[in-house]
């Protein structure tokens, strides 16, 4: 079957119905009435020879094919829809979607380098946890985002940006107070603090249970401690003396280096979890622009990361 302009017409009330599973709303969406949205869908099945939806009692379900031709189609015009915008505000500002935490601690003290270097670039920056994949990030508009999690993306163009590492790390005050801790022999009165969720369905108390699996198994059995929606307002928690935070190196650079926080074993392990740039049009000038700088960013923040996280590097316990 040829694509004509009946055909084409149909798809944009089936790419609504397939996204929204209901005639009704799709209807709304497009400001047409529920009985014309049907009728286009019903006719691009009888052209197609197979059905679309199965029609359920509380809305619509798409069949095998259905979902096949929805992923298409819902493709296919956000890409032409994207082009337009492109086309027409060539120096719209890049949508950059981050983790608050990474966003707060590590990418927002380096984008007015990136401001000062590419001025043509013009970055907006919005901090979500929300999980990502094609269709997500058309629906949203967002054309790059940095994830921290162990997933392998589809669909998408998918750069691993940073490993990262994981270290005990405390304020020398709070060492002081619980000086068997500092020498690795007690637990009594120590406090662990926890990222709730370091990425989506990651297991509780995992990047504790990830260090202490490699260097202090025995202390496993003692995981419980104050839980916490941000990584940084875990180590907002150890900055105020109130435990020992499970540090990754990313996030807690100024405080290592300024001393505030030190690495309390000088032992670290690599996480489960790295950092990945997302994009889903990597060939657009401004995404290219970001995305070699950021990996550059990065690139040299390893390298410093790599001298102060050696034994003997900067930020380590001298218990």
């Amino acid at each position: 079957m040829k694509l004509d302009s009946s055909i084409l017409g149909t798809l944009r009330c089936f790419e609504a119905a397939g996204r929204l599973l209901s005639f009704t709303k799709a209807a709304e969406s497009l400001n047409l009435t529920q009985s014309a949205v049907s009728q286009q869908v019903r006719h691009l099945e009888d052209r197609l020879g197979y059905g679309l939806f199965r029609r359920q009692p509380r809305g619509l379900k798409l069949t095998a094919k259905g979902e096949a031709l929805f992923e298409t189609t819902t493709r296919a015009l956000y890409e032409i829809q994207d082009t337009i915008l492109r086309l027409g505000e060539p120096n719209a500002p890049l949508q950059v979607n981050c983790l608050p935490s990474f966003a707060l601690q590590w990418l927002m003290p380096r984008l007015t380098e990136f401001h000062h270097e590419r001025p043509d670039v013009s970055v907006r920056l919005k901090a979500e946890f929300e999980t990502l994949d094609r269709q997500a990030m058309d629906a949203q508009d967002i054309d790059v985002a940095v994830r921290y999690d162990p997933v392998r993306y589809s669909r998408l163009q998918a750069d691993v940006l940073l490993d990262e590492y994981l270290f005990a790390a405390a304020t020398p005050e709070y060492l002081a107070r619980h000086p068997g801790f500092a020498t690795g022999e007690s637990l009594d009165g120590v406090v662990l603090l926890h990222d709730a969720s370091p990425w989506v369905g990651a297991a509780e108390f995992v990047e504790w249970r990830t260090w202490l699996e490699a260097f202090h198994p025995a202390w496993i059995a003692h995981l419980e401690g104050p839980q916490f929606n941000l990584s940084s307002l875990a180590i907002g928690a150890a900055l105020s003396h109130q435990g020992v935070v499970m540090a990754r190196s990313a996030l807690v650079q100024d405080e290592i280096l300024s001393g505030r926080l030190v690495n309390v074993f000088g032992r670290h392990v690599r996480a489960p979890a790295r950092y990945v740039l997302l994009s889903r049009r990597p060939d657009d000038r401004r995404v290219a622009t970001f995305a070699t700088w950021l990996k550059a960013e990065c690139a040299r923040f390893d390298a410093a990361r790599m001298a102060w996280l050696s034994p003997g590097g900067a930020g380590h316990s001298r218990a």
